[in-house]
Parts: structure tokens; C-alpha cells; sequence
């Protein structure tokens, strides 16, 4: 199994295929706790035609797990580090395609467009949004928010982000302290981070603005998404100027899994309709 050495010495695994491709490469980005095998029936499709390199992140699936956890880190820089390093290792020359899924995917592939826009030919984003929940804590509190609260996650967090964190607080503190995780933090210390990274969370929300993102832009959401809604998804597809949206009926969060012959048609579609 291929795997490349990160600047911290981790071994990360890899996957490529149909490097000679006359068509572009396409790279693709799984979410947290997730993986590049998340993409299975993507690669069945695409490979054929186009090379695909996707890779573990660091402490997901087959790449190497840190020993000790850190909380509050935030992981997309260094999995666009990561990623800026692979494309290097496989010498990567030439305009790419960006698939991202999930909050952390998405957005990670929203962030490369940004960082290296004279490189990315185009963007597809499933079941994504405009929220960054790239570590443990800001994870574990978007996992305890209602369908509701999601839905219209920046207006309600807007107006009510002490009550929720107020009342998602103990819940926070009581999952990073059981056996899985052995943070040895006093519940003080917990607290102090916990805000720090909610209320980073939101201020880079309200920040964030994708309108600057002028590649041609796929937005995939599921109509029965309670992870990221498609209410993420049309807010996505407002803001970027050279956007296509299509909510797929019947599917969930996982739907490039579940209904991967829609998902599938639509992104073979997309990326052959571009010149």
C-alpha cells in the first residue's frame, strides 16, 4: 500500500490511479472521521478516464494516528499542507479538479480553491456547508445541535450562541473526559477551550466569504441531510458566482455512498461539460 512521510514524520496513505490520464486529475477529500475509501464508488467512475489521487488525513482510516490527542487543533492546515506536499511527491503538474465531501472536506476544497485558484479547473462539493468543524471540540458541539439549529445554523448562533454553548457545554466536557479520549484537563481548562474554539468557530463564520471563488462550482445536497442541510447548501450556491446546485431526493448525508448512480451522473455531467 503506498503511503508518503508528512513534514511531523507521519506516515500517510494514499491512493492514485490512471496517472497517465489525458484528462485532468481530480483529487478528493473526505470529511472528519472519515476516509479516502468514503469515495468508492466515485473512483469506480472517474478513474477510467481521469487520475484521481485521494489520501487518509492524518488520524483517519489507514494513515498513521498521533499517540496523543490534541483537542483544539485545528486540522485543515495541515491537511492542506499535506495535500500541497502529496501533489509534489506524485508530481502533479497542471490544472486539477477538487471534490470535497462534508463540512471539513468542503470547506478544506473551498480553502485550496482560495490558496491556489491558478490551479483548481473546478469544485464539487457534496453534502458540504460553510462551517469548519476541522477538531474534536467543535465537532463533538455542531453533533449536538438539533436539525433546527442547523438549518439556519449562522442566524440562531447569532443571536443565542451563550444559551446553546451554555447548555452543550457539560455534554462537551463529559465526552472529551470519558476512556476514549483521556484528556488530562481540569474542567476549568476544558471550559476555557471549549469557548475559545466555539466562538472562533463562529467569528470565522461570519468572516467567511466563498463570492471570491470564480471557478465552475458543483453544489450536491441530500434532501434528507440532517448533517449539513440543504439550506448549507443553497446559502453556498448564493454566494458563489459561477455555481450549479442539485438537491438529490431521498438521500442523507452519505449520499455519494448511498445513491452513488444519481450522485455519480451528476458529477459526470458537470466536469464534462466544462471546456
Amino acid at each position: 500500500m503506498p503511503y508518503f512521510e508528512n513534514k511531523e514524520g507521519y506516515n500517510l496513505y494514499y491512493e492514485e490511479y490512471n496517472p497517465h490520464a489525458k484528462h485532468c486529475t481530480v483529487i478528493l477529500l473526505h470529511g472528519f472521521a472519515s476516509s479516502a475509501f468514503f469515495f468508492k464508488e466515485q473512483i469506480k467512475v472517474l478513474k477510467d478516464n481521469y487520475r484521481i489521487i485521494c489520501f487518509d488525513a492524518l488520524g483517519h482510516g489507514k494513515s498513521d494516528h498521533p499517540k496523543e490527542l490534541n483537542i483544539s487543533k485545528n486540522i485543515r492546515h495541515d491537511i492542506i499542507r499535506d495535500l500541497e506536499d502529496l501533489l509534489k511527491h506524485l508530481k502533479v503538474e497542471g490544472h486539477y479538479g477538487i471534490i470535497g465531501h462534508s463540512l471539513v472536506g468542503g470547506m478544506i476544497a473551498q480553502l485550496i480553491c482560495k490558496k491556489h485558484p491558478e490551479d483548481v479547473k473546478f469544485l464539487i462539493l457534496l453534502n458540504s456547508g460553510y462551517i469548519n468543524t476541522d477538531n474534536v471540540i467543535r465537532n463533538i458541539f455542531y453533533n449536538l445541535l438539533p436539525y433546527m439549529v442547523r438549518m439556519s445554523f449562522l442566524d440562531v448562533v447569532n443571536n443565542s450562541i451563550v444559551k446553546i454553548l451554555d447548555k452543550t457545554k457539560p455534554y462537551i466536557i463529559k465526552a472529551l473526559s470519558n476512556s476514549i479520549y483521556h484528556v488530562p484537563l481540569s474542567k476549568e481548562e476544558l471550559e476555557m477551550r471549549i469557548e475559545e474554539q466555539i466562538f472562533g468557530m463562529v467569528n470565522e463564520i461570519k468572516n467567511y466569504n466563498p463570492s471570491d471563488l470564480k471557478i465552475p462550482t458543483l453544489i450536491i445536497a441530500g434532501r434528507l441531510d440532517n448533517f449539513a442541510p440543504e439550506q448549507m447548501s443553497e446559502e453556498l450556491h448564493k454566494k458563489i458566482p459561477n455555481s450549479r446546485l442539485e438537491i438529490i431526493d431521498m438521500a442523507g448525508h452519505f449520499g455519494p455512498a448511498q445513491r452513488d448512480d444519481v450522485y455519480n451522473e451528476v458529477i459526470l455531467e458537470f466536469i464534462k461539460s466544462l471546456k
